[in-house]
């Protein structure tokens, strides 16, 4: 299974030098484009979105997270993170593997 990052510039080009595929639009109805392009994709388990622009989406980011079906959509914290993104992705393993971490 591969991962796709949606992110700001910076963050795809340090996912890149990993191996890991992106891209960094700028405006929400891209950012959502580019996160519904991933998804769809058949051999992508993960896609990871900065906190950045799913800051940008808002309350339309959260049907993405509350997907149950893969691929799994977390948001990751960037540089401009200021909502404790880690937290969210503690949160969604949890529930998903079912052990507290």
């Amino acid at each position: 299974m591969k991962i796709r990052l949606v992110g700001d510039r910076l963050s795809v080009a340090f996912f890149k030098m990993a191996g890991i595929a992106g891209e960094s639009p700028e405006l929400s109805e891209d950012i959502a484009a580019a996160i519904d392009r991933f998804v769809a994709e058949p051999d992508v388990g993960v896609v990871l979105v900065s906190s950045s622009a799913a800051t940008r989406l808002g309350e339309k980011f959260r049907p993405y997270l509350q997907r149950r079906r893969l691929p799994m959509v977390l948001r990751i914290p960037d540089r401009h993170d200021r909502q404790g993104a880690a937290g969210d992705i503690r949160h969604y393993l949890q529930r998903t593997l079912g052990i507290r971490l």
